[in-house]
């Protein structure tokens, strides 16, 4: 068996404006048998998103979250996720779009993925508007980030959020929000969670662990932000922490540079003795550094050069210590100075942490601007991972440069609807079946690795989107619009990095439509560099077509 890194198609078009492409599905081995249906648009029943009865997430005040238990739980069910944690290709098997990624970096992002602690429902409303984040490749943590004082200060993620990250790859936490005195933080909250038993242990810890397992998510953020605490505090919480590795030791515990091994919150903005404490001795698996390294007064100071430094000599990995950069009000206009987090070529002092990493959609004014936002936060002004910026300067350079694009497409066959987890429409098989706005990130499939490599041949020019209006299943579809086509060239276009076996008698199929007449093929790149091309057995129309 031979294993395939790319997927591209190639599009090679002499004629045609437009081609919306929905790849179903690569299957290497047995395809299933094609059943044609007549489907028609159903009358819509809206369910009862925001009555009483509805499904919500959860979300706890500390004493509340002791008291839990799944046999009371009566929105279980629904919070649940049952989607395994895809398991991810090694970076060592996949190729840098450009030679500043380092396959070491790591990126967590901590996102409101929803808008408020309470009341969200747990799979999607009826609303299209929502927070569809389509860019996992780049993130290797998701940080489910909420909690408030008049709310709760505990909060799980939400089950559809666990499904699509878990799709990709991607390890999910949950939020454990200490807050400060000035936004509602009590002692006496801190004091519920460091609370032992008879026996001497932590029943905080015990619950962390079975909330986490019970749920499907991987662990969770511990941001301890509570003035008013001591030593003897500092030294329960680290022991906290080390009972829920003890009791799992797959759960993992993502600390925030708060509070110092004294008990006080005074942000270190560094690695150093004050809070290398929490990630030592079997505690955390890792620090979220505070934000201000990257501030005119600290810049000197080369705070991470020097986390970089003492991690290395206290047996701690660098990467699992993750500079923060607060993103919330500025997004693609924040200021960071890079060359702090730059080693050189191809490294960085530190692996790199997001706050709010979702303002791209929050500050966005329309979905378009979200859309554009996105493309520029993750990968570059350009919309292009080769494209890198070298300049030292202080504006956006888009996280492409320093991250490997990751892939969890692996095994024997694979299946994708581009899906972006929200829609106008519902289609099923190319017929629309709902005329519903919607919104459900279960429901979201694994989009492009690349967004995006595309080489033009001639005068050639492609233009990617996706397309609300028509899709094949789901709510919409890959869209390439051909801005200017030469007569015989063709168009490459780079897609996915993947791991597949590719046994005897493998089928590939793409469902396609365009406006008129083209030909498409499919290269497979193999592990030993060799490109097949499978063409199309049929000229493409304006009606779906497998």
């Amino acid at each position: 068996m031979k294993k395939s890194k790319k997927f591209f198609i190639r599009i090679c078009l002499s004629t045609g404006i437009l081609a919306s492409a929905t790849l179903l599905t690569a299957c290497f081995g047995t395809p299933a048998k094609h059943v044609k249906a007549n489907y028609k648009v159903t009358a819509e029943a809206i369910p009862d998103y925001q009555s009483k009865n509805a499904p919500i997430s959860s979300y706890w005040m500390p004493d509340k979250f002791l008291e839990w238990s799944a046999e009371n739980d009566k929105d279980l069910v629904y919070n649940q996720s049952r989607v395994p944690l895809t398991k991810r290709i090694s970076p060592d098997k996949l190729s840098p779009s450009n030679q500043n990624q380092n396959k070491k970096t790591k990126i967590v992002a901590l996102s409101m993925m929803n808008s408020q602690t309470s009341g969200n429902p747990s799979r999607g409303t009826t609303k299209f508007e929502s927070y569809t984040f389509d860019y996992w490749q780049y993130i290797d943590t998701l940080v489910y980030w909420g909690g408030s004082s008049g709310e709760g200060i505990i909060v799980t993620p939400s089950a559809d959020v666990i499904d699509e990250a878990h799709s990709n790859g991607v390890t999910v936490l949950g939020t454990i929000f200490l807050p400060p005195k000035e936004y509602g933080g009590k002692v006496d909250w801190v004091k519920i969670m460091l609370k032992k038993d008879e026996q001497g242990q932590y029943p905080f810890a015990s619950q962390m662990v079975k909330v986490a397992k019970t749920y499907g998510f991987e662990g969770w953020f511990i941001n301890e932000e509570t003035q008013g605490l001591n030593a003897d505090d500092a030294a329960n919480m680290k022991a906290l922490i080390q009972q829920v590795k003890k009791e799992d030791s797959s759960l993992q515990i993502m600390w925030y540079d708060a509070m110092t091994k004294d008990g006080k919150v005074d942000w270190q903005n560094q690695l150093n003795d004050q809070n290398a404490t929490f990630v030592q001795d079997k505690a955390a698996d890792a620090m979220f550094l505070n934000f201000w390294w990257t501030q005119n007064n600290l810049a000197d100071q080369k705070l991470l050069e020097k986390s970089n430094l003492y991690a290395k000599n206290h047996n701690i990995d660098p990467y699992n210590i993750y500079a923060g950069i607060d993103v919330q009000a500025k997004d693609v206009q924040t200021p960071v100075k890079w060359n702090l987090l730059e080693k050189g070529n191809q490294a960085t002092q530190t692996s790199i942490g997001l706050y709010a990493a979702s303002a791209t959609y929050t500050n966005a004014s329309n979905w378009d601007d979200f859309q554009n936002r996105e493309s520029a936060f993750w990968v570059n002004q350009k919309a292009d991972p080769r494209q890198v910026d070298h300049s030292v300067n202080e504006s956006w350079t888009g996280l492409s440069k320093y991250v490997l694009e990751k892939s969890a497409i692996s095994g024997n066959e694979f299946n994708t609807n581009f899906n972006l987890g929200n829609g106008y429409n519902y289609f099923k098989a190319g017929q629309k079946i709902s005329e519903m706005d919607w919104n459900d990130r279960s429901l979201a499939g694994i989009l492009p690795s690349y967004r995006w490599i595309i080489d033009n041949e001639g005068k050639n020019k492609i233009s990617p989107s996706f397309d609300f209006a028509n899709a094949y299943n789901g709510g919409n579809s890959l869209k390439f619009m051909a801005e200017h086509l030469d007569a015989g060239k063709s168009s490459n276009i780079t897609l996915f990095a993947s791991d597949l076996k590719i046994a005897m008698g493998a089928k590939f199929s793409v469902s396609m439509r365009s406006d008129q007449a083209l030909k498409v093929s499919a290269i497979l790149e193999l592990a030993n560099g060799q490109k097949v091309s499978i063409a199309g057995d049929k000229s493409l129309t304006e009606n779906w077509s497998k």
